[in-house]
Order: C-alpha cells, then sequence, then structure tokens
C-alpha cells in the first residue's frame, strides 16, 4: 500500500468503526439507566418500554427489570400489572436480598395503591425480612403506614419510630413524625401542605387555615369553562363572605400582565395566586382545568371535580354547604 493510501485506509477505518459502533443495540445497562432516568422523570410509559427492552437483552430473566417495571406500571396506575411484574421479580431475585427486598416493597406499594392494605403489609414484612441488615430505607415507613391505615395505631407506631431511628434525616422522617402526632393522616386523605403569596401580597397557608373549608380553583384566563363558571364561583364567594370558609383562585396563565387585568375586569376579589412554574398544580396533581378541591376544616380533601365548570358540579356545591355546617358547628362547641 502507498504512503498516500495509508491515511485514506486508516481514515475509512475509523469511518467504519464509528458506524458499527452506531448501529450496535444499546446494552442491558444503557437500557437500564435509560429507564431510571425517564423514571425520574416521571416519564412513566417510556420507563417502562425502556425497562423491558433491558429485560429483553437480558434473556426475559431480569429481576431488577421486573421490579423497575412494575414501579412504572405504579406510576401508570395500573396497579394489577405492577402486582404481576414484581411478582416474577421476586421469583427470579434468587437470593439477591437488596432486589428481593425491594421487590417486596413495589408490589407492598401496588397492593396499597389499589387499596388492600393487607396484602401491603405481607409484603412489607417480607421487604424487611429479606433486608435483614436494615440497608433499604423506608421500608419500616411503609409497614407502619399500612398498620396505622388499619387502626393498628400501638404497632404502626413502633415502626415508624424505628424508620426514624435508623434514618433520623431519611426522606419519611418528617412525614413519620407527622403521622406518630396523628395517626389519622394515614386513614384520611390530608391535603399537602402549601404556602402561597397571592396578588395581594397576602400570606396564605394550609396550617393558617385551619378551621376554615378551603376550595381550591384551579383555572385559567383562556380556559373557556372556566370563564363560563366565574359568575357562579362569585356567587358563591358572596354567600359566604361571613362564613369560615375561602375561595383560593390558582392561576395556569402564563402573561402576569394579563392574568392582573382578567382577575381586576370580572371582580376576582377572592384571593389570587399565579401558579407560573405549576408548582401547585404539580403538589396536588392537577392534570386538567377547570379543578376544585374542596378541604375541610381539619385540612382533609374532601371532594374533587375535575373538567366541568362550578356551575355544573353540584355534588361539588352541596359538600361545600355540608363542609361548612360542620365547621359552624364546630367553631359553636369550642
Amino acid at each position: 500500500m502507498s504512503r498516500l493510501m495509508r491515511p485514506l485506509a486508516v481514515i475509512l477505518m475509523l469511518i467504519t468503526a464509528s458506524l458499527q459502533a452506531q448501529q450496535t443495540p444499546a446494552s442491558y445497562e444503557e437500557q437500564f439507566e435509560k429507564g431510571k432516568q425517564l423514571l425520574a422523570r416521571r416519564e412513566y410509559f417510556d420507563a417502562l418500554k425502556a425497562f423491558q427492552r433491558a429485560n429483553q437483552l437480558a434473556g426475559g430473566k431480569s429481576a431488577e427489570s421486573f421490579a423497575s417495571m412494575a414501579q412504572a406500571m405504579i406510576g401508570m396506575k395500573v396497579y394489577k400489572n405492577a402486582i404481576d411484574a414484581s411478582q416474577s421479580a421476586i421469583e427470579l431475585a434468587r437470593g439477591d436480598w437488596r432486589v428481593l427486598a425491594r421487590a417486596h416493597k413495589i408490589r407492598g406499594d401496588a397492593f396499597q395503591a389499589s387499596g388492600d392494605v393487607s396484602n401491603a403489609e405481607t409484603e412489607f414484612r417480607a421487604a424487611i425480612a429479606a433486608d435483614s441488615n436494615e440497608q433499604l430505607a423506608d421500608l419500616h415507613y411503609a409497614l407502619g403506614a399500612v398498620l396505622l391505615a388499619q387502626q393498628r395505631d400501638d404497632e404502626g407506631i413502633v415502626e415508624l419510630r424505628k424508620e426514624i431511628e435508623l434514618r433520623p434525616h431519611g426522606t419519611t422522617a418528617e412525614e413519620a413524625q407527622a403521622l406518630i402526632a396523628n395517626p389519622r393522616r394515614a386513614r384520611e386523605r390530608y391535603a399537602p401542605e402549601f404556602s402561597i403569596t397571592t396578588a395581594e401580597h397576602e400570606q396564605l397557608s394550609l396550617d393558617a387555615l385551619r378551621g376554615k373549608v378551603v376550595l381550591l380553583d384551579f383555572w385559567a384566563s383562556w380556559c373557556a369553562p372556566c370563564v363560563k363558571a366565574l359568575p357562579s364561583v362569585r356567587r358563591l364567594h358572596k354567600d359566604h363572605a361571613s362564613d369560615p370558609f375561602v375561595i383560593i383562585g390558582i392561576s395556569g396563565d402564563r402573561e402576569e400582565r394579563a392574568w392582573h387585568e382578567f382577575v381586576g375586569k370580572n371582580g376576582m376579589v377572592w384571593p389570587q395566586y399565579l401558579d407560573r412554574d405549576h408548582r401547585m398544580q404539580s403538589v396536588f396533581g392537577v392534570k386538567a382545568i377547570p379543578s376544585y378541591v374542596l378541604i375541610d376544616q381539619e385540612g382533609i380533601e374532601r371532594l374533587r371535580v375535575t373538567g366541568a365548570g362550578f356551575h355544573e358540579a353540584r355534588a361539588l356545591g352541596a359538600e361545600i354547604e355540608k363542609q361548612i355546617k360542620i365547621a359552624v358547628a364546630s367553631r359553636m362547641t369550642r
């Protein structure tokens, strides 16, 4: 080969190698890592596909892929599938205590999400048994929560204290303390805590609103059903001006000036908040507007209506009246 041809041959070899590398299928590790990243971003369907592909690359017998598939399925709210996938992970774990414990934990999460706290308890206990060296976080917290849900408060508090003892600064330590202080939190749907600054520069938090019935109105000026519902919401605010009742408008508008103008023009004198980064929507799991979230005087979510304007949601109006009466009666007995 001539000296002039040698560099060309080397370049062609490098190009060929590069093309072959691009055409090489992703490895198991790459697919699994891709699934983990998608799962962290809550892109559950795409995460599920990545874990399925990883499992195929592992010959269809990857315990950790099945466990991760189950986790994605929980995010998709297909709990029966998650229960089955996590069972496959358990059967394939073959003495790998970490994967076995994680699979039992995920299976317990799926049972708990589907309302089956008895089977959830069984799975969480199996996860703790597999993790004999107490390496995995939140297992005792999970067991404690389902025991409280079954009104077995003394047993549940023991498990919650165990979690705090093991991980005093863990991700569930604060919530474990809250459950110990008020075990009803495991049996009732308490609204998440929030703190906002309204358009009138008023600080509002769920904690400060205890004793009042709160209606969160998720809306936007460009939402036709939201605009159509405004007269009914205005009337509701006026009718209960002297009652322990607060409406808070949570706007999904993008332009602050347009939002301010719309609020002023339409006489929306109840507290208003511009949810710029959709933080409140995320905290409350709101996926569409209009959405109304009704919270009672104790901070428990009592009703949620999505996709219908307030004027169309008769059940919501009736529940508001009911909760206001309870709040008024509670004040009179203090």
